[in-house]
């Protein structure tokens, strides 16, 4: 086995085995927190907060079920899906962004004290999206290139 193929099993191995690991933490998240990714956007009465909610739903979704998928079928061989990884990556940082945007604009008030309570979210929020970017841009440059 040549070293070029051996590296690329290994990114495919890699890529496989950290679609597991993003599954696994966010879907463990969800089902820990229900009560915050479970919502009912269309409960609210303003209808800006009722696009956030459902931007926030449709971003929890691509991040926890989406990227793993992409990563899942990188690893077994169609490597050109991974064009896709940061397009299911950015909306779940985009909509929270957004969202604190907009409770910032309506209540004066950010509600980022919930990274400091639940150290977990930064997990969530921050460090997985970021493993992710800087994942998608080693396996563009290895096999888009």
């Amino acid at each position: 086995m040549s070293k070029a193929t051996r590296l690329r099993s290994r990114f495919e191995y890699m890529a496989s085995t950290f679609g597991v690991v993003v599954f696994a933490i966010y879907w463990g998240v969800i089902t820990t927190y229900s009560q915050l990714y479970l919502v009912n956007p269309f409960a609210q009465s303003d209808p800006l907060k009722v696009a956030s909610q459902i931007l926030l739903v449709i971003g929890w979704v691509s991040i926890s079920t989406l990227a793993p998928i992409v990563l899942f079928q990188f690893g077994s061989g169609a490597y050109r899906v991974i064009r896709f990884l940061p397009y299911t990556v950015a909306l779940w940082p985009a909509s929270i962004f957004m969202s604190q945007i907009l409770n910032i604009a309506t209540t004066g008030q950010n509600y980022l004290s919930y990274l400091i309570e639940t150290p977990l979210f930064i997990t969530t929020d921050l460090v997985i999206p970021i493993a992710l970017f800087s994942l998608w841009l080693r396996l563009r440059i290895q096999h888009l290139d």
